[in-house]
Parts: C-alpha cells; sequence; structure tokens
C-alpha cells in the first residue's frame, strides 16, 4: 500500500500534520506513542481503514506538528491537544486507538470526555505501573539525558530493536527517518519535557501513576488492551494493573510481540482492533 499523503491543519494555534484514510465508516483516530509520529500507523492504517474513517495524528512535539518550547506537554495537555484535533476534523465521537503515551492519552479522553470517545483500542498504556526501560529513566536526568537522546543512527536503531521482539522488522530506511524527525529543531527538547514530566530515576512519577489510575477508573468505553508479551519498555504485568482499574476491558496478548504492535505485527494489531470495535457494534455510521 502507498503511504498516506501528509496533511496539515491548525490546532491550538500550532500546525498538526495528520494522515486520512479511507470515506465510509465511523471514525476511528490513531494515537502514536513518545517521541513517535504517524509513521508508527503506516502498515496498519490501510487495513483498519476497511471499515473506518482512519485519522492519524503527529501530536505537539512530535512528527511534523509544531514544537513550541513554552508548551505543556503533560497528558492533560495533549488529551486536550487530540481532542481538539478532532474538533478541527469535525469529529464529534471517535474511536481512540493509541501505542503506549498515546494509549494513556486515549484513556485521559475518555475518562475527560467520555461522550465523545466510542470505543479504545489501547496498545501497552504508559504510566500505569512500573517498571519502565531503564534507559528512559536515565533520559530522566539532567545533562545526562541530553546526552542520551541526541539523535543518531546508532542510537535510534537500538532503541527500537529493544522496542521489538524481532529486531529484522527495523529496516534501515525506518531509522533513517526517525532521525530525520529528531534532528528537527525543538524535538528532543519536546520529547525530555514530555519524558521528564512522566518519569524519573526510579520509574513512572508516583503523581504520574495515582493520575493515570484515577483516570483509567473513570473509563466507561468498550475497551481492548492489546499486549506484546515480550514488551521491555512497559512488562505484560502491567497488564495486570490495567484490567483491575478497567475490569470491563477485554484483553489481549501477542506473542511474539514487543512494545509496538502495529509496527511489529500489523496484519494481527488490525484484525484485533477491528474484531474488538466490528464486536462492540462500532460499524454503524457516526461522524
Amino acid at each position: 500500500m502507498n503511504r498516506p499523503g501528509d496533511q496539515f491543519t491548525t490546532v491550538e494555534g500550532h500546525t498538526v500534520r495528520y494522515w486520512q484514510v479511507g470515506r465510509e465508516g465511523p471514525a476511528l483516530l490513531c494515537i502514536h506513542g513518545i517521541g513517535c509520529s504517524v509513521l508508527e500507523w503506516e502498515h496498519s492504517i490501510h487495513a483498519l481503514a476497511t471499515r473506518h474513517r482512519v485519522y492519524a495524528l503527529d501530536l505537539l512535539g512530535c512528527g511534523l506538528t509544531a514544537k513550541p518550547a513554552d508548551a505543556s506537554y503533560d497528558v492533560a495537555a495533549l488529551a486536550l491537544f487530540t481532542l481538539g484535533f478532532m474538533d478541527a476534523m469535525g469529529l464529534d465521537r471517535a474511536s481512540l486507538v493509541g501505542n503506549s503515551l498515546g494509549a494513556r492519552v486515549a484513556m485521559e479522553c475518555a475518562a475527560v470526555a467520555p461522550a465523545r470517545v466510542r470505543s479504545l483500542v489501547l496498545s501497552a498504556p504508559a504510566a500505569l505501573a512500573n517498571p519502565t526501560l531503564f534507559d528512559f529513566r536515565l533520559a530522566s536526568l539532567p545533562v545526562l539525558g541530553e546526552l542520551l537522546t541526541r539523535p543518531t543512527a546508532f542510537g535510534t536503531a537500538r532503541l527500537w530493536r529493544t522496542a521489538v521482539a524481532d529486531p529484522a522488522c527495523i529496516t534501515p530506511e525506518m531509522v533513517r527517518e526517525k532521525v530525520a524527525l529528531a534532528r528537527q529543531p525543538g524535538a528532543q527538547a519536546a520529547f525530555l519535557k514530555t519524558l521528564r514530566g512522566l518519569i524519573h530515576l526510579g520509574g513512572f512519577r508516583p503523581s504520574v501513576i495515582d493520575d493515570s489510575h484515577a483516570k483509567a477508573r473513570r473509563i466507561q468505553a468498550p475497551t481492548c488492551v492489546v499486549w506484546g508479551r515480550q514488551d521491555r519498555f512497559l512488562p505484560v504485568s502491567h497488564l495486570d494493573t490495567v484490567m483491575r482499574l478497567v475490569p470491563h476491558a477485554k484483553p489481549v496478548v501477542l506473542a511474539p510481540c514487543g512494545h509496538a504492535p502495529m509496527v511489529e505485527r500489523p496484519a494481527d494489531f488490525s484484525r484485533i482492533a477491528l474484531d474488538f470495535l466490528a464486536d462492540t457494534g462500532v460499524d454503524l455510521p457516526s461522524s
């Protein structure tokens, strides 16, 4: 499949890059993780669009979206930004599919604006439990974080090969594109500001986890939680925490698979999402 064309809109006065695929069916919005972009949805967006009008955005500070130095990059701000993007697209309501931080942002949207979220498909939602990747914990430290997150081909390849169970799925071209995005002005600063708001040397900050738990308990939307058994960023044991907080959720464990199933197992991930959305009745026309 051809890569969708980049489109741009304005949210909160900031330029936002997004993709849109599919002209029929209910709206579905894909939300990437920390330091990522719409590129993470390249191999799943067309399958999802067989039954949905699919949108994917670059969050504030990521991809080709603006990276203002004075912006807030916490979960609450990113959720408001996501809801603002829905406004810009004319979407009163949508199903949300998110990975890692993007899944946590999707949960926030469902908690604070339940009327706007039809269903959730959450892939390894972040900030609900510890441990998390030691590399991220080190990067939370002043000075050391700036050194560790300098965008290089070696460092980017290493990180992404840690993110997946099968390193062969991370190609040199993928690495080149990710490095190019990470080298944009403001990208590293936005990444570190986001990261340090979530994580300290010990892992996710207790206040962040407490807030995540409070918001998770408010979720009423039908929810599917997908986790890779070989996830080294956020261990599959975190799934137990999510199920305790959102007991109506449907758990799915993929193996072999790491932290980003839409990258590593896109066909399986898309099938899981589509089947769940169909089972919950999200196949009816909607804005």
